[in-house]
C-alpha cells in the first residue's frame, strides 16, 4: 500500500503540470504569455519583499550579536517556569515568531540536548509545527499587498502565537 501512495506522491506534480498543459491547449490560451506574465509579477513580488527580508535577518543577527536575545530569555525564564513552560523551551519561544529557520536550528539543537522522545523534545516539535512566525509573515505578507496599517494583526498574532505556545506545552503534559 506504501508504494502506492509513494507513486502518487511522486507523480502528483507532474500530472497536474501536464492538466493544466492540455486544458490550456484544449482551451486554446496562449500559455506560453501566461507564464511569462506570472513570471514577470512574481520577480516584481520577491523584488518587493527583499527589503523586509533583509530588515527581519538584520535585525534578528543583531539581537543575537548583542547580547539581546539572552537578557530576554533570562528574564523570559521566570514567568515561563511560573505557568509551567520548561526553560529549555525559551530560546525555541522567543526565536519562532521572528524566524522559522532560526526556530529550526534551535529545535535541533533541543532535541540533541533533551531527546526527542522527552517531554521538552515532544513539546518543542509540537511548537514548532503549530506556532507560526509572526514577525516574519506580516512583514512579507503586508509587503506584497501594501497593507501600511498592522494595528490589529500585531497583537492577535501574538496572542494566538502565546496561545499555540500554551497549547503545546499543556498537549504534551496532559497526554
Amino acid at each position: 500500500m506504501s508504494s502506492v501512495f509513494r507513486w502518487i506522491s511522486v507523480m502528483f506534480v507532474p500530472f497536474m503540470c501536464g492538466g493544466i498543459l492540455c486544458y490550456g491547449l484544449w482551451k486554446r490560451a496562449p500559455i506560453y504569455e501566461y507564464f511569462t506574465e506570472g513570471v514577470k509579477e512574481g520577480l516584481k513580488a520577491a523584488a518587493g519583499m527583499l527589503p523586509f527580508l533583509m530588515a527581519i535577518f538584520l535585525g534578528l543577527e543583531t539581537l543575537t550579536a548583542s547580547g539581546a536575545m539572552e537578557f530576554l530569555e533570562n528574564l523570559a525564564k521566570p514567568l515561563l517556569n511560573a505557568i509551567g513552560i520548561p526553560q529549555q523551551l525559551t530560546p525555541l519561544i522567543l526565536l519562532r515568531p521572528v524566524s522559522g529557520s532560526g526556530s529550526l536550528a534551535v529545535l535541533e539543537e533541543t532535541l540533541e540536548t533533551v531527546g526527542p522522545d522527552s517531554f521538552v523534545g515532544r513539546a518543542a516539535c509540537i511548537l514548532s509545527g503549530s506556532c507560526e512566525t509572526v514577525f516574519y509573515v506580516i512583514g512579507i505578507y503586508f509587503s506584497v499587498t501594501s497593507v501600511k496599517r498592522i494595528r490589529h494583526c500585531l497583537p492577535i498574532g501574538l496572542i494566538c502565537y502565546a496561545i499555540g505556545v500554551l497549547g503545546a506545552v499543556w498537549i504534551c503534559r496532559f497526554m
